[in-house]
């Protein structure tokens, strides 16, 4: 069974919206509130300006608008990092490298260098070579060393992955197990990393 609606009624809903009363700018009449009284002894992060416009006042009063304006601070540049593989010898090397041994937001540990990968790669190589740990392979476009453990150094594993990372930051150095699956156990990684670190 169909049933019509009557026309005057489908107008009426159409054009109800336009008979309500416009209460769109009805926040300008809002009054300010005093200021909330915080107990002796305690302290209110909220009384803080988190973005504050230095000389406001003074700014409302300048007629030129060209001279004293505000310029809201501009974002980080976004800068294009070489990936692994690629054509990247033209970067410049960091003007001091730094390798800072740390540890991930799960505790695991890691180094960062200050540096874009293609040097990174390099430096990690050559301090390789300065300690006991053995390179059997390695693979620069999946940032990997793969790396034999030597017994004197008291760990359980016997080869793992040193794996290098680019990051907004630099690049980091991670060691994942034999599969490159996950990462090695946070001692034994640890053990490793500061050898590697005191070489570089």
């Amino acid at each position: 069974m169909i049933r019509l609606v009557p026309l005057g009624t489908a107008l009426l809903a159409v054009a109800g919206c336009s008979w309500l009363p416009d209460r769109t700018l009805v926040y300008q009449e809002a009054e300010t509130a005093p200021r909330m009284e915080v107990p002796a002894g305690t302290w209110f992060s909220g009384f803080d300006d988190l973005y504050p416009i230095e000389h406001a006042d003074q700014r409302l009063q300048v007629k030129d608008s060209h001279r004293g304006r505000f310029d809201a601070p501009q974002p980080p540049r976004v800068v294009a990092m070489a990936e692994p593989g690629t054509d990247d010898s033209t970067v410049p090397p960091p003007a001091q490298p730094r390798a800072l041994l740390g540890r991930d937001g799960n505790g695991y540990p890691i180094i960062m260098l200050n540096s874009p990968f293609v040097w990174a790669w390099q430096y990690v190589g050559d301090a390789l070579a300065k300690t006991p740990l053995k390179v059997d392979d390695r693979d620069r476009e999946q940032g990997v060393f793969f790396v034999r453990v030597p017994s004197d150094l008291g760990v359980a594993v016997k080869q793992v992955q040193l794996k290098l990372s680019q990051t907004v930051n630099g690049t980091q150095v991670a060691v994942l197990n034999q599969t490159g699956t996950s990462l090695v156990e946070q001692d034994a990684g640890r053990i490793i990393l500061e050898r590697l670190h005191s070489a570089l």
